[in-house]
């Protein structure tokens, strides 16, 4: 499936034409897992809906990963992918190569760090294959959604857990930085379920001394 993603991703940009922009969206899940997201939309010359829907299909794509729709002589294109882990998608997925080199990653027992810090191949000329370029991308958005605790993040736009930067073909270079604990602060109903337990016996205990007591003193 990875052989066929690049595939595809590589073909899509080869169709792209001025006033192209897009959306890269990316979900770090509770359990770590990574849900990985490409929208892109531009203008529909020499049938590119076609062109685009022969892509998926020839390389047997299963349908439920893309949408591929035509409206107002646009047209646009989503595509889903999920990963195990961070890990994971950083290994195997081959959209954010398109952008970048490669996502810095640092794992302690504290925290993770991923870091961006490349000059863009969408303003490079970039050849993917001979004769084709991302060049004609004028703007991609990268939002990240992170549940977990943030310690530090560059991002340009915060809106609760998503953290948003904006990339165009002019810039010089684009930096993404985060870094967050990856523990996450929930309530800790364990500890309170084993105090409750501890508190109940304390309780009862001391109800059946301060009973023994008042029978001992009756007699």
């Amino acid at each position: 499936m990875n052989n066929k993603l690049k595939i595809i991703v590589i073909s899509i940009f080869i169709l792209l034409l001025t006033g192209c922009s897009g959306n890269y969206n990316l979900t770090i899940n509770k359990d770590m897992s990574v849900n990985e997201e490409l929208e892109l939309s531009f203008d529909n010359n020499k049938d590119l809906y076609n062109k685009t829907l022969k892509i998926f299909e020839n390389n047997n794509v299963d349908k439920n990963k893309y949408d591929v729709n035509i409206s107002n002589g646009k047209v646009a294109i989503k595509y889903n992918e999920k990963f195990n882990s961070i890990e994971d998608y950083i290994l195997n997925s081959k959209v954010y190569k398109q952008l970048f080199n490669e996502i810095q990653y640092n794992k302690t027992k504290s925290y993770i760090d991923l870091y961006v810090s490349d000059e863009l191949k969408l303003k490079n000329n970039y050849n993917l294959i001979s004769g084709s370029n991302l060049q004609d991308l004028d703007m991609i958005q990268v939002n990240i959604t992170n549940p977990y605790k943030m310690i530090y993040t560059n991002a340009e736009i915060e809106n609760n857990n998503t953290y948003t930067w904006t990339i165009k073909k002019n810039d010089q270079n684009k930096e993404i930085q985060m870094q967050f604990k990856h523990l996450l602060n929930e309530f800790p109903y364990r500890l309170v379920i084993v105090l409750s337990v501890i508190a109940l016996v304390v309780i009862i205990s001391g109800i059946n001394i301060l009973l023994k007591t008042r029978k001992r003193q009756s007699i």
